[in-house]
């Protein structure tokens, strides 16, 4: 006969391995155009401007994308951030639901959590000349709880952003900051130059 002891540490031991198993939610790390540099002294920190807005589609979803680099510790010279560190922006407009935004071809990607090289760049007033998630009025991030990000490769090269749904942001306080989730990959390249430049798209 089985004693109640082993019955119940078996059930423990199940229980905790269950909760092992699921998957871990919560708000993405978040980081602020003012991290970056601020107002004036762009030239430092602006390696290339926002692209033109294009359009993505895939299995029947479709979002539209804009992109930009920056050097996050102002070191840019002669078209290369010095330090080899890169911060990618993707800004994403889109009324689909369930859409895994894909960066890859990364080089030096390594995820942390705080201070994150991955997350939501959000607009500050001391720097309205990148892109960024403009939203003032949620302080807890709330339209952005539900969004997880996933590592797809060994040596970080390609990752995603699983959007359940895309809040409709407002359009920012400049044409820079642009409209819509604003998603920052960060890099640390052996080298500075070349640069590598990663793919996007969805699915």
């Amino acid at each position: 006969m089985i004693s109640f002891k082993i019955f119940c540490s078996k059930y423990v031991v199940v229980a905790l391995m269950t909760l092992v198993a699921l998957p871990a939610f919560g708000t993405l790390p978040v980081r602020s155009t003012s991290d970056n540099g601020t107002d004036g002294n762009e030239d430092q920190w602006a390696l290339l401007g926002r692209t033109t807005l294009v359009g993505l589609s895939a299995n029947g979803k479709s979002v539209k994308a804009t992109r930009q680099i920056i050097c996050p510790n102002q070191d840019s010279v002669n078209g290369a951030c010095t330090s080899g560190e890169y911060l990618f922006l993707f800004q994403i407009q889109s009324t689909s639901t369930n859409v895994f935004v894909n960066v890859g071809k990364l080089q030096g990607f390594v995820k942390v959590d705080d201070p994150g090289t991955y997350g939501v760049m959000f607009c500050n007033d001391a720097n309205d000349q990148e892109l960024c998630t403009n939203d003032p009025n949620d302080p807890n991030f709330t339209n952005i709880s539900g969004i997880t990000f996933t590592v797809n490769s060994k040596n970080g090269s390609s990752v995603s952003f699983v959007v359940p749904s895309f809040h409709n942001f407002p359009v920012g306080s400049t044409p820079e900051e642009g409209q819509g989730l604003t998603f920052f990959i960060k890099t640390h390249q052996k080298t500075a130059l070349p640069l590598a430049y990663p793919s996007l798209g969805i699915h």
